[in-house]
């Protein structure tokens, strides 16, 4: 048998390639092979939503008449991030997730618009061991328990929380750093935070003296007056060690004019309420300039407007007593 000869054809690219000539006894056959490239149709790793940097941790809350309600957690993708505050602004177009619509999505919704979300910054002040890393740990998620772990102590620094409160997005940072790192004034003056966490620890007199000394700096410079401060007392699931009493943590914080409310990260104690209730403040006191504002550019140079002046009586004649309480976090 005579051996097998292949001739090829080199042709140009706008023409047929012809290869795999074979002559032989049973005569000649031809071939037209359309040469193309093999591509592969799955990509070269594999995609895993959840390892993504695009995605995040919700927390959702609202409030009622009844408290704080906690409804859970959900993975959401930042690029299809929507706001459903009809104050939102800045809008843009927004590139759709790649599981977006298939099995692997985690929301039902789908939008084509990322909005702006607010962020606001919060300083953790107080002395070392009150417990400030621990309730940030808390803050992050609804299935962190049992935070009485001193591992925990390493893991200061500044961590985010995306909340979702009745229906409005933000992001809330907490800078938590140690007492002998960084003082009061320091953060403030390095961080400019929309509010601040003193915490100490109902078990110990030394760390309630550290957090009103903390308030008395506070006072002179007029930050309860400007910004939000909350005074926490922590760890009061130690009922039987407790040295300082609620009335006593009421007290300072009525004198300094903040707000006042007592948790254990321990049991999860007032954990959310915390964390509700300093965006809340944020929110309103954000809301109470926004209006003095608009007072201003709105009001005449020698008389105020009829609707400011209603707006003052009714202050005067229908205050709610619920918004002189120091406990009540989601009033002025």
């Amino acid at each position: 048998m005579e051996e097998e000869i292949v001739v090829r054809e080199e042709a140009t690219e706008d023409q047929v390639k012809e290869s795999d000539v074979l002559e032989g006894s049973s005569g000649v056959q031809r071939f037209a092979d359309h040469h193309r490239p093999r591509v592969c149709s799955l990509p070269e790793k594999g995609y895993n939503p959840r390892l993504s940097d695009d995605l995040y941790r919700l927390r959702n809350f609202v409030i009622t008449d009844k408290g704080v309600i906690n409804y859970g957690d959900s993975i959401r993708d930042r690029r299809s991030r929507s706001n459903t505050s009809i104050n939102s602004t800045n809008s843009k177009v927004s590139p759709l997730s790649p599981w977006q619509g298939s099995c692997c999505s985690q929301t039902t919704d789908v939008s084509t618009e990322t909005i702006d979300i607010a962020r606001y910054r919060v300083v953790l002040l107080g002395d070392s061991g009150v417990g400030k890393t621990a309730l940030v740990s808390q803050f992050m998620t609804s299935e962190y328990m049992n935070t009485y772990d001193a591992s925990l102590d390493d893991e200061f620094g500044e961590k985010t929380v995306c909340i979702l409160l009745d229906g409005e997005e933000s992001e809330v940072v907490f800078i938590d750093h140690p007492s002998s790192e960084m003082s009061a004034e320091n953060s403030l003056s390095t961080y400019e935070p929309h509010a601040c966490a003193v915490i100490y620890s109902v078990v110990d007199k030394a760390t309630f003296k550290v957090a009103e000394d903390i308030l008395n700096y506070l006072w002179r410079e007029s930050y309860t007056k400007e910004k939000t401060v909350i005074l926490v007392g922590n760890k009061v699931d130690l009922a039987r060690a407790r040295a300082i009493s609620t009335s006593d943590g009421k007290a300072l914080a009525a004198s300094r004019d903040c707000k006042f409310i007592e948790t254990s990260s321990g049991i999860q104690h007032n954990v959310d309420e915390l964390l509700v209730g300093i965006l809340k403040q944020i929110r309103l006191r954000e809301a109470r300039e926004l209006k003095r504002t608009r007072r201003k550019l709105h009001s005449s140079k020698t008389s105020l407007s009829l609707n400011t002046a209603k707006e003052i009586l009714a202050r005067m004649c229908l205050s709610d007593g619920k918004s002189k309480s120091c406990e009540n976090l989601h009033v002025l």
